[in-house]
């Protein structure tokens, strides 16, 4: 498939009229190269591009994800335990849910001023719904019979937390989590379109006023190697912390 996409993007900037405006692949990843790394040994043979732009990027967007955990976490939990401030606090919630993210720029940027802050809470109000419903959902599945056993043990709130809730809930804070990710990425460009003085959402903005096609879709493959490169990440991390649902599951098969 990428093979494919690939053959398709040297066709479209072969052509006459839409070659003005797509950039030849061999190009584009040249250039990529050009910015984002460099000869220096000093610099850890990384360009200017990289630390004035990528880092900044990838700092916002795990920022606002680390944020929407936490959030998402905490207060899923607490809405999955308590049935009836859920079913008070539902309405709240799907209003949120339902807001468009990128419209409410703006009002961010009213809030917090103009630096990293309104992009970074832009990014976690946007992503953490699928961190939080996951969650509510994951301390549903877990069911009322441990929370029981644990009641008549008489097993401290502490240890049903740090032991039977996160854990039973794990899978499914893993999977709303993998979504929010991959939505981060997407209002961290949507956030530095404006207001920016650095970012690749700003690389784009300026590589588009200043007719640089090429260092556009330069660009966009920084951005396609960053996503692959945090799911994989990710998927390393999940498949080590959920280890051991992985053996309980095959157990009881």
């Amino acid at each position: 498939m990428p093979v494919v996409l690939i053959g398709i993007w040297y066709a479209g900037s072969q052509s006459p009229t839409a070659g003005l405006f797509i950039a030849n692949p061999v190009d584009a990843v040249s250039r990529v190269f050009t910015d984002f790394f460099s000869t220096d040994a000093s610099t850890l043979f990384l360009g200017p591009a990289f630390y004035d732009d990528l880092i900044p990027s990838v700092y916002r967007a795990m920022a606002g994800l680390a944020l929407a955990v936490v959030v998402g976490v905490a207060v899923g939990i607490l809405l999955g335990v308590n049935r009836t401030l859920f079913a008070l606090s539902a309405p709240l919630i799907h209003l949120g849910r339902s807001l468009p993210s990128p419209a409410l720029l703006g009002v961010f940027f009213l809030l917090f001023g103009t630096g990293d802050s309104p992009k970074i809470f832009l990014i976690a109000f946007s992503v953490v719904w699928p961190i939080l419903f996951n969650t509510i959902d994951g301390v549903h599945s877990i069911g009322t019979a441990r929370l029981q056993a644990a009641a008549v043990f008489e097993i401290g709130r502490r240890d049903v937390l740090f032991h039977i809730m996160l854990p039973g809930s794990a899978p499914k804070i893993f999977a709303g989590t993998r979504t929010a990710m991959s939505l981060s990425l997407i209002i961290m460009i949507i956030s530095e379109l404006q207001k920016s003085e650095n970012g690749l959402g700003y690389l784009l903005v300026q590589t588009q006023r200043n007719f640089d096609y090429t260092g556009f879709w330069a660009v966009l493959i920084v951005l396609a190697v960053l996503g692959v490169v945090l799911n994989f990440v990710f998927k390393a991390i999940e498949h080590r912390a959920l280890a051991w649902h992985r053996g309980a599951t095959a157990q009881n098969d």
